[in-house]
């Protein structure tokens, strides 16, 4: 038996974005599922305890993790978070950079545990980061301070025969 839809999209305006892990799936727990941080001030709490476990932050501030699985419960791919610039046109999330601003839109609903006798031994509200908004970027490029990597040269490698092995 499949039961109603009873969940619902929620748009959380102006806040500050950090950390996306949109453009590929991450498994830092085993599962495949795309993440960021989402940080506000401090006087913000109330209204955004419902979307996840708040920790408090240096400067009066809080911050929120979102995320959404890559894969749905059947195994199929899910779909990406969408992610748009102000005028709603897709952006690269990769050129997302720590402190960019804009709004989320996430979808919740509530859910129960039930134990195979039938009780239930757990219930909550989930919460499912479903798309971005980016209203000020700040964009992202990579450190190349420590970065190394080979020099281009001009010779051909060698190819090497095998030597016999000795054991």
């Amino acid at each position: 038996m499949t039961t109603p839809n009873t969940g619902s999209n929620i748009m959380i305006k102006d806040v500050d974005l950090f950390w996306l892990k949109l453009d590929k799936p991450v498994s830092p727990f085993g599962t495949e599922q795309y993440e960021m941080s989402i940080q506000a001030p401090l006087k913000r709490m109330a209204e955004l305890s419902k979307f996840g476990k708040i920790k408090e932050l240096e400067g009066k501030k809080i911050s929120i993790n979102l995320k959404k699985k890559a894969q749905k419960r059947d195994g199929t791919d899910a779909a990406k978070v969408r992610v748009v610039d102000a005028n709603k046109q897709p952006i690269d999330p990769k050129i997302i950079g720590n402190g960019s601003k804009g709004n989320i839109i996430v979808y919740q609903s509530d859910y129960e545990i039930k134990a195979p006798n039938g009780k239930v031994t757990k219930s909550g509200t989930s919460t499912m980061l479903i798309a971005v908004q980016v209203t000020q970027l700040i964009k992202y490029t990579p450190k190349n301070d420590n970065f190394v990597d080979f020099d281009v040269t001009d010779d051909m490698s060698e190819v090497v025969e095998e030597a016999e092995s000795q054991f």
